[in-house]
């Protein structure tokens, strides 16, 4: 695809129309846990099934990426990615205007993830064949931008419509984003096709069933524990358990299973002089395989911080949804300030010390949020530390992904970005599931601990106490913040007291630890992109 001469708009138009595209789709994902008490109430269902339904959308996307990146190359990249906007734009009006809660899962958790899974490789490709050297990087920040400004407007588009008219409503307006982008994508010429083998339909379906099932497990290890079974996981009426393994951890190993002999299948057909759908060689590409594992651990990061932060703002110090979203904001301008600022230096400035220089600042704002951890925290005290994690995150948001495919071939682009976006939604997956479990797990066992202590009762035997922190996350599963204020008000005062200490300082501990656990994280990511420079950028 080759950028067409002309007018300005013409020339930034490949630009304008993938930006619109991730700023729908972020928009859509910001959106839905706003959106999710006013659906549970639409559809007089459960939380747990929304739950759900967003368990699935993550499954979907993480597991189609690798087929969308190789249809991208075999179709055209313009053309793969506004066949993901119409069916995208398909899934979200279906889910919007849906009669029960099962249409809703049917639209929002399977046609439109396949939708934004399409769209999203293809869009980094577009963006590297369209756009080089400077133009480059601008063409990075400012998509970075779009999806800063995605995450910033979400929550506040979807509070004020679901308030005024209907949450539907909220998805429903993503189809105009969609019509706008399909204007622009017309002025937009077509990559060449890769049309040399037929498509890898069976490397399609083990890296389905593959990651699939890692993304499954990863859902469900912080209830049903990450190996040995915490509580039974029924198939029908049986339990499923073997050999007292967590259901989470089969999932996961037969994911892991299925997923090499998915790579085995590649390099055997690649051998007979086929195409794989994935080609694993692309692994031995160092730049690559660096870049790929920075863009896995920055979202695990990322989406670690954003579960752990709000669960501590809004249930130990009992901040609403509203207060949360203003105490977040200078995480977001952060991001969309810095990805377009990074986005206009000269070429001069390595791309790779860029990358350091905002891992520094994640670090040094992630260590600035653990220093003010405190039940006593003022709202203002957060906002250098978060706009300092978000600029380093803008900066390493608006450059990682172009430094990660800035060695691939053009004909390989659209599965080395399904690669990428693969290793990323999996960040995204791990970084709710195993640190939001870790979070959780400690909160309810610093629980257990301190109201034995306050009782002066005998340490718990070890199968005692994880039996007494099943018993309570099952217990704070079924109340609400109202409801839990409600009961701490019916004890006697000083016992009230006592029960709200133990709980806030449960979640301040474990917020704290986890907190250096990101540290540690994000100090790696560090130390990974120094191995970059030394051994792969000349």
């Amino acid at each position: 695809m080759q950028q067409q001469s002309g007018s300005l708009m013409q020339n930034w138009a490949a630009l304008l129309a993938v930006s619109l595209g991730i700023f729908a789709i972020t928009l859509d994902g910001s959106m839905m846990p706003v959106a999710i008490g006013s659906i549970v109430n639409d559809f007089q269902s459960q939380l747990g099934f929304v739950q759900a339904a967003m368990a699935l959308h993550s499954l979907v996307m993480a597991a189609m990426y690798f087929s969308a990146g190789k249809l991208g190359d075999r179709m055209g990249q313009k053309r793969i990615f506004l066949f993901g906007a119409i069916i995208f734009a398909s899934g979200t009006l279906l889910a919007a205007f849906s009669p029960s809660i099962w249409i809703l899962l049917l639209g929002w958790s399977l046609i439109k993830p396949i939708g934004g899974a399409m769209m999203i490789p293809a869009a980094s490709s577009i963006i590297v064949i369209n756009y080089q050297g400077p133009q480059r990087n601008t063409a990075f920040g400012i998509f970075s931008a779009f999806v800063a400004a995605a995450a910033v407007i979400g929550p506040v588009w979807m509070g004020f419509i679901a308030n005024t008219i209907s949450w539907r409503w909220a998805f429903a307006s993503e189809s105009i984003l969609i019509l706008t982008l399909v204007y622009f994508a017309s002025m937009v010429t077509e990559s060449e096709l890769n049309k040399s083998a037929k498509f890898d339909w069976l490397g399609a379906l083990l890296a389905f069933i593959g990651l699939g099932l890692i993304v499954l497990g990863a859902t469900l290890a912080g209830e049903f524990g990450w190996w040995s079974a915490r509580r039974p996981f029924y198939i029908g009426e049986a339990n499923f358990s073997p050999y007292g393994l967590s259901a989470a951890i089969v999932f996961m190993l037969s994911g892991g299973v299925v997923l090499i002999i998915f790579a085995i299948s590649s390099v055997i057909q690649q051998r007979r002089g086929g195409v794989p759908l994935f080609d694993v060689g692309l692994f031995r590409n160092k730049l690559f395989s660096l870049g790929m594992l920075l863009g896995f651990l920055f979202q695990l990061v990322v989406g670690g911080l954003l579960f752990v932060l709000p669960v501590f703002l809004q249930s130990a110090l009992y901040l609403n949804a509203l207060q949360t979203g203003i105490v977040l904001l200078p995480y977001t301008l952060g991001i969309f300030i810095f990805a377009l600022f990074s986005s206009r230096l000269p070429a001069r400035f390595s791309t790779v010390r860029l990358v350091q220089a905002g891992l520094l600042l994640m670090l040094v704002g992630a260590i600035w949020v653990r220093f003010i951890a405190s039940l006593e925290l003022e709202w203002a005290a957060f906002v250098p530390a978060l706009f300092c994690f978000g600029a380093g995150a803008g900066i390493v948001l608006s450059r990682l992904t172009g430094l990660t495919l800035s060695t691939i071939k053009p004909a390989q682009l659209g599965e080395a970005a399904g690669g990428d976006s693969t290793g990323k939604e999996l960040g995204v997956a791990f970084g709710v599931s195993v640190l939001g479990s870790v979070f959780l797990f400690m909160m309810f066992g610093n629980v257990v601990d301190n109201y034995d202590a306050f009782y002066r009762l005998p340490v718990a035997e070890e199968q005692a106490r994880a039996q007494a922190i099943i018993e309570l996350e099952d217990w704070a599963a079924r109340l609400t913040q109202e409801e839990w204020l409600a009961f701490l008000q019916s004890l006697p005062e000083a016992v009230g007291k006592a029960y709200e200490s133990i709980v806030i300082n449960a979640y301040l501990t474990s917020y704290k630890k986890t907190i250096e656990i990101l540290i540690a994280l994000i100090a790696g990511m560090l130390a990974i992109s120094f191995v970059i420079r030394t051994r792969v950028v000349k």
